[in-house]
């Protein structure tokens, strides 16, 4: 019966939407932005899936700056009932070295270093413009092409800002204490507390705009969550700066014991901090059980103003409609209100500002 309620809901709002966007003559999708084009506007299918989703992590490129492109992105979309998405390219760039016999699929393919690559980008945002003006509405670019530990990074953000004004949503998914990668990766290892990272912040306030990042709470099999002070120095930093930690500091071979009962402190302690539940912290920690799942589903249900999934896709689209799905779960012990504002009303909140 919920899921019904909640269809029936969906498409009150949506036409509630389109006849504001008809009074007003701008697209509902760029409220506070210059509009993406014309007021086409792409529905999501009725029968596409159970929750009306907002996909709030989503990479439109790989590791080797290639995708599967938005027309198979889209069908996938619609298969999952993603109605819209926030989309980045990729950080980082996997080197494929003279030694290595085989092209690396990702940043794990080999000991090859990875390095950080603006030109993502622009091949995000130079396709996303090339997209009609119906698939444009459906997705919220971020960027993320810089490295956070250079002070240059600012700048190269405001410089983005200006060439491609109104189609920037945010910064993100910009890399810190990353694992495997970190290790891979040329220079010192990031961290959210970093000049470079502060003076992000401080752009990201001035100019509304969320930051996503991937910063770990802990080492690989380390139950210490030695680098949470880290995260808290920048939430302080600048309380205007709404942060979205992705996939709540979790990342492969980072086992918390006391995960749920630490995201609950932070999002009681710092106003501006924002979660996804997306990658491996959902099949970890959330679905690993009944008793996990209700746990989370508690902690949904108090902090639902500040918790969105996304699906975390890395170019390639075969298995976004499961990763989406998965979650259906715990949006069902979910309450209606938690349930919406979850599946896309808190990351639209957050991009449409």
């Amino acid at each position: 019966m919920k899921r019904r309620e909640m269809a029936v809901a969906f498409v009150c709002v949506m036409v509630s939407l389109l006849l504001c966007s008809c009074v007003s003559g701008k697209d509902i999708v760029a409220i506070d932005h210059e509009p993406v084009g014309t007021n086409e506007v792409s529905a999501v299918p009725e029968s596409a899936g159970e929750y009306r989703i907002v996909d709030s992590h989503l990479h439109c490129l790989d590791f080797l700056q290639r995708a599967d492109g938005f027309g198979p992105l889209v069908e996938k979309m619609d298969e999952a009932g993603v109605s819209e998405a926030v989309l980045f390219g990729m950080a980082m760039s996997k080197r494929w070295d003279e030694h290595a016999p085989n092209k690396p699929a990702c940043y794990l393919g080999n000991d090859s270093r990875a390095y950080y690559f603006s030109e993502t980008d622009y091949i995000m945002l130079e396709q996303y413009e090339k997209e009609s003006d119906a698939v444009q509405a459906r997705f919220f670019p971020f960027v993320c092409g810089m490295n956070p530990n250079d002070r240059n990074a600012v700048e190269y953000i405001s410089q983005l800002l200006d060439l491609y004004p109104g189609e920037i949503y945010g910064i993100g998914e910009l890399m810190s204490r990353r694992d495997d990668l970190t290790a891979l990766t040329y220079g010192e290892p990031t961290r959210t507390d970093h000049p470079a990272f502060l003076a992000i912040y401080d752009l990201a306030a001035e100019k509304g705009l969320p930051v996503l990042i991937h910063h770990n709470i802990a080492g690989a099999y380390m139950d210490d969550p030695i680098y949470l002070e880290e995260l808290e120095r920048a939430l302080e930093h600048n309380r205007k700066t709404n942060i979205i930690w992705a996939h709540v500091g979790i990342s492969r071979r980072v086992e918390i014991s006391n995960l749920v009962e630490i995201a609950d402190g932070l999002l009681e302690k710092h106003p501006n901090l924002h979660m996804d539940l997306s990658w491996v912290v959902y099949d970890d920690y959330i679905n690993k059980n009944g008793g996990s799942l209700k746990e989370w589903a508690a902690l949904l249900e108090k902090h639902q103003d500040r918790i969105m999934i996304g699906s975390d896709k890395v170019g390639n689209w075969g298995t976004c409609p499961g990763e989406i799905t998965k979650c259906y779960p715990l949006l069902d012990l979910s309450s209606d209100a938690a349930a919406r504002k979850v599946s896309h009303e808190n990351i639209l909140k957050l991009v449409r500002r």
